[in-house]
C-alpha cells in the first residue's frame, strides 16, 4: 500500500470515530439532546403516557399552571439568594442562617410543586395508562435533572 492510501484509510476511520462519539454524546443522555424542536419534556411525556387529544389539552393546562408556579418560586429564590450574598458584606451569622433557611424553604416548595404537578398528571391518566405512568416515574429524576456544569 502506498502512503496516500494508508493516510486516506486513517482519515476515514478517524472521521467515523468522531461521528460515533458525537452521536453518543448527543443522543445518549436521557432528557437532553435529540433534534431541536422535537418538543422537549412535554412531547416525551405525551408519547410515553400515550395521551389522547383530550388528555393532552388537560396536560397543557397543568404545564401552564406548573410553569407559572415555578417561575414565581424561582423569582423568590433569586431574591433570597441575592439577600444572602449581600449579607456577606456585613458578616452577620444570624441573618445568614435565617436567609439560608428561607432559601431552603423555597427550594422545598419548588420540589413540592414538581411533585404536585406529576400527581395531577397521574389523575389525567386512564387506568390502562398507569403502567406507563409508573415507568415514567421511575425515570423522572434522570429525565429532569439539571444539565451538568460546563467545564472551562
Amino acid at each position: 500500500m502506498t502512503k496516500l492510501r494508508v493516510l486516506t484509510i486513517v482519515v476515514v476511520v478517524l472521521a467515523l470515530v468522531n461521528i460515533a462519539a458525537l452521536s453518543a454524546l448527543y443522543f445518549g443522555r436521557p432528557g437532553y439532546g435529540g433534534p431541536p424542536g422535537k418538543g422537549g419534556p412535554k412531547t416525551m411525556v405525551i408519547e410515553r403516557l400515550h395521551l389522547d387529544a383530550e388528555q393532552v389539552k388537560a396536560y397543557e393546562i397543568l404545564i401552564a399552571e406548573h410553569q407559572e408556579a415555578v417561575q414565581r418560586l424561582d423569582a423568590e429564590l433569586l431574591a433570597q439568594r441575592t439577600a444572602l450574598y449581600q449579607g456577606l458584606k456585613t458578616l452577620n451569622a444570624v441573618g445568614r442562617d435565617s436567609l439560608l433557611t428561607a432559601a431552603a424553604n423555597v427550594e422545598r416548595r419548588i420540589e413540592a410543586t414538581h411533585l404536585e404537578h406529576f400527581t395531577a398528571l397521574r389523575m389525567i391518566c386512564r387506568p390502562d395508562q398507569r403502567t406507563y405512568y409508573n415507568a415514567l416515574v421511575d425515570d423522572l429524576a434522570a429525565l429532569f435533572r439539571a444539565p451538568p456544569p460546563k467545564r472551562q
